[in-house]
């Protein structure tokens, strides 16, 4: 298959492609950044909003393998309209209920729906670009993600205080709607994009950069490894997102600040998250040059910022949120290094798209867990018991990274 040679036009798949990851992430953590609102203005009880997350993060991550599946065997460009359609009428029908009974079904179906946006993107980009113009791609597109973050910490409390919560929802389901329609216009009609399909792949096909053939088979210890890293994936993904989702309420609670500037303040939370990707992604090119170890040293400045803000956060709200940006932002890097970087070292296997859906799953797993979780242990301990439950999960997450390092280079050898 041919692959985009005009600078032009990959410029171009790029772009679109990181609208869509945008929109994508607007309309799926938009619930998170308001959930303080969502609270306060009894449209939903913290339980109801908390089980709503946790279940948009299971179904999320399950989503991730079914969508995988099916962008091998379906139009991917298709698979992603379906997604937005859907992801459309959930937001839709969220702003509006007058009441938050539904919440936790339609945001299911919404996790679910987002996991057709991200797999398909890369099968898509996997297809039409080389290898260089690819990793090049990817960070680009992933910048989406975090335009999506600030945008939604910008924007939702300027619309909840001119006019209501439900509103961010119906606005963010247009948004939705309008992207399917732009991207299935635009990718079907634009010539270079045309000849993209899904590669099927050959049993006997030995993939890119490795000597071994598809049909190797895990040993037991490798088996044992890969679930230590899942272990550690899902430590991340339960501070990645439990704390970020709980981070207005958080200062909404301990300095008593109105609904809007708590999450006013969460914006700085995507901004650290970006310099966490660029330095971790250094740090281990550079300096330490073992993902496993590299991403202990990364759990550890998460379980000492998590200290710290045990020890100084309720003092100061700026000092509270650089605590807070700094431990999520190490979650992030954490990410980066488990989830984009370990599963190309399972290309010997055959597995790598296999290793990459089944540990990202892992993160929103984590995420679930957590973000209920977080709802009721604050309501049964208060929120100092739950910072440092946040520091021993960093700190073990810490440990058993660090503890199979050794097992990680020897893997890599093999």
């Amino acid at each position: 298959m041919s692959k985009l040679s005009n600078k032009k036009d990959i410029n171009f798949l790029v772009v679109l492609c990181a609208v869509v990851y945008f929109v994508s992430y607007v309309s799926r953590i938009n619930l998170g950044t308001v959930l303080v609102e969502v609270i306060s203005s009894g449209y939903a009880p913290k339980g109801v909003a908390a089980l709503a997350l946790t279940a948009c993060s299971i179904t999320y991550g399950a989503g991730q393998l079914v969508s995988g599946y099916l962008g091998d065997k379906f139009k991917p460009q298709n698979i992603i309209a379906i997604g937005f359609v859907i992801t459309a009428l959930m937001n839709i029908c969220v702003g509006s209920f007058g009441d938050g009974n539904m919440l936790v079904f339609f945001w299911a179906v919404n996790g679910f729906a987002q996991a057709f946006m991200w797999p398909p993107l890369v099968k898509i980009l996997s297809n039409l670009l080389n290898d260089e113009e690819y990793k090049k791609a990817c960070v680009r597109v992933s910048w989406g993600s975090s335009l999506g973050t600030v945008s939604v910490y910008l924007l939702a409390p300027v619309i909840i205080k001119f006019a209501n919560v439900r509103l961010v929802f119906v606005i963010c389901g247009a948004l939705a709607a309008v992207m399917a329609f732009i991207w299935k216009i635009v990718y079907e009609r634009y010539t270079p994009f045309k000849e993209c399909s899904v590669v099927p792949v050959l049993k006997n096909e030995k993939l890119s950069g490795s000597s071994e053939p598809a049909a190797s088979k895990f040993d037991v210890p490798s088996i044992i490894l890969l679930a230590f890293i899942m272990l550690c994936i899902m430590l991340q993904g339960s501070l990645r997102d439990g704390v970020t989702n709980w981070t207005p309420t958080y200062i909404s609670e301990i300095f008593k600040l109105d609904s809007s500037v708590s999450i006013l303040t969460g914006v700085i939370l995507p901004v650290f998250s970006l310099l966490s990707f660029a330095f971790v992604s250094f740090v281990n090119r550079k300096l330490i040059k073992n993902e496993l170890t590299c991403a202990g040293v990364t759990f550890g400045v998460g379980a000492v910022s998590a200290v710290l803000l045990l020890v100084f956060g309720s003092s100061n709200v700026a000092v509270s949120l650089l605590l807070l940006a700094l431990l999520v932002g190490s979650m992030h890097g954490v990410n980066l290094i488990l989830v984009c970087m370990i599963p190309a070292h399972f290309a010997r296997f055959g597995r790598v798209s296999f290793i990459s859906g089944l540990i990202n799953s892992c993160t929103y797993l984590g995420a679930a867990i957590s973000t209920y979780g977080i709802a009721v242990f604050t309501d049964s301990f208060g929120w100092n018991k739950t910072i440092v439950l946040w520091s021993v999960v960093a700190f073990v997450g810490a440990f058993v990274c660090v503890a199979i390092s050794k097992k990680w280079i020897a893997f890599k050898k093999a």
